[in-house]
């Protein structure tokens, strides 16, 4: 089981931790327009099946069906479902679990290859299995709480800037344009050192971060600093249960 006062290693290890905490999930998303936004800045709903594949999403501009791996996806017609994938549950070569269930190794790439289906941006698929939370960022004040009555592990985290042409050490979001953490460093690694917005004051330097037990997933993020950057929260509804999703 997993310890009530985590350390900074249990929260690395439970964002590397969502592709094998469960398979389906039903859960309202809102983004500020920062980091892109939702339609009409409203909620959305969202129904995730990980066996099938397949997330559906209900906004104000009606229903989406988004299916495959986040690399290879395509909103798709009714006459083209019907693409099943592996359960992300298995137990693949190259992952090794801790005792309390969490995750030490994953195997490397798998979220290029196995990733969930992408809604809008990667930011998406980043905030469903936030591997980039693992490595490259600076993490302190990690602590138990509770996200909209689910228990949850929080945290600031601070990106680290990469070093040399390998990046070196450095946050290694899942697409630097729109990385969970937009600062200063993902900039840097996406547009280089002439970006002119790396200046900018508003930009975050940190975050704080909410990482739900039982999922895995971003419930809440939010700049530790500045006023612009990401935030985002997701409500989640029901995990493992049969899904309803509209058609």
């Amino acid at each position: 089981m997993e310890p009530g006062s985590p350390t900074v290693e249990d929260f690395r290890a439970l964002a590397r931790s969502s592709p094998w905490r469960f398979t389906t999930l039903h859960f309202t998303h809102r983004r500020e327009r920062e980091a892109g936004g939702t339609p009409d800045d409203q909620p959305v709903e969202a129904w995730l099946d990980r066996k099938a594949g397949r997330v559906t999403v209900r906004s104000s501009k009606g229903v989406e069906v988004i299916e495959g791996p986040p690399y290879r996806t395509a909103v798709l017609d009714e006459a083209e479902l019907g693409f099943t994938a592996a359960a992300t549950t298995e137990r693949p070569e190259g992952l090794t679990m801790r005792a309390d269930g969490l995750v030490e190794v994953r195997p490397e790439g798998w979220h290029f290859d196995r990733g969930d289906p992408m809604w809008l941006n990667y930011l998406w698929t980043a905030m469903l299995d936030p591997v980039e939370l693992s490595d490259g960022v600076d993490i302190t004040g990690v602590a138990g709480t509770t996200v909209r009555g689910r228990p949850a592990w929080a945290a600031t985290c601070r990106p680290l800037a990469g070093r040399g042409e390998e990046w070196e050490g450095g946050y290694e979001p899942r697409c630097s344009c729109c990385a969970l953490l937009d600062s200063p460093v993902s900039r840097l690694l996406e547009y280089g050192p002439e970006d002119p917005t790396l200046t900018d004051p508003t930009l975050p330097t940190s975050y704080r971060v909410h990482l739900d037990v039982q999922t895995g997933i971003v419930v809440d993020l939010a700049p530790a600093d500045g006023r612009g950057g990401v935030a985002l929260t997701n409500e989640i509804h029901a995990v493992d249960e049969l899904l309803n999703p509209p058609r």
